[in-house]
């Protein structure tokens, strides 16, 4: 690895953090009503396809500036998945999968917390709809786990690791 400049020379901006991340869905109405039913997020308005443009609708997690998740449906959307990792990670939380990647493709979208008894709830709603997950993991400053949305999109959910 060279020498990683940590000064930058770029304008002096102000960034607020991500507006959204943008996703395709093959099926719009299935996956708004994971992300509203079994995660409890919040779905905006459904727009209405434009040209080549499907019905896209943005998913917003909890209270933050960000507008969340923009789904585009397109049917013949083709999703890199990495669910057989998952299951597994949800079988063995030693196994290789855990470092594994699938290149060109989103790893996955990592969702806050406020804590651990959030954390914890989550997982129990999770098991009970039957969602493949991995254990809860310690990453240093985070506790986290990994699950799989309706599409098989990989997604995080992480909380502060609460201190001793």
């Amino acid at each position: 690895m060279g020498n990683i400049q940590t000064q930058s020379s770029a304008p002096d901006v102000r960034w607020q953090g991500f507006h959204h991340t943008a996703l395709v869905t093959p099926d719009l109405d299935a996956t708004i009503a994971f992300y509203v039913h079994t995660l409890g997020m919040e779905a905006g308005p459904v727009f209405s396809a434009a040209g080549k443009r499907g019905r896209h609708c943005f998913i917003k997690p909890g209270d933050t500036r960000s507008w969340g998740i923009h789904f585009f449906e397109y049917e013949e959307a083709v999703i890199s998945q990495s669910s057989e990792e998952i299951k597994q990670l949800a079988a063995d939380r030693n196994s290789s999968s855990l470092s594994r990647f699938l290149p060109g493709a989103l790893q996955h979208v990592a969702f806050s917390l406020h804590s651990e008894t959030d954390g914890v709830k989550l997982r129990k709603r999770l098991q009970e709809l039957g969602v493949v997950m991995t254990d809860i993991y310690d990453q240093g400053l985070i506790r986290n786990f990994i699950f799989l949305d309706n599409n098989g999109i990989q997604l995080e959910a992480a909380w502060p690791m609460e201190k001793a």
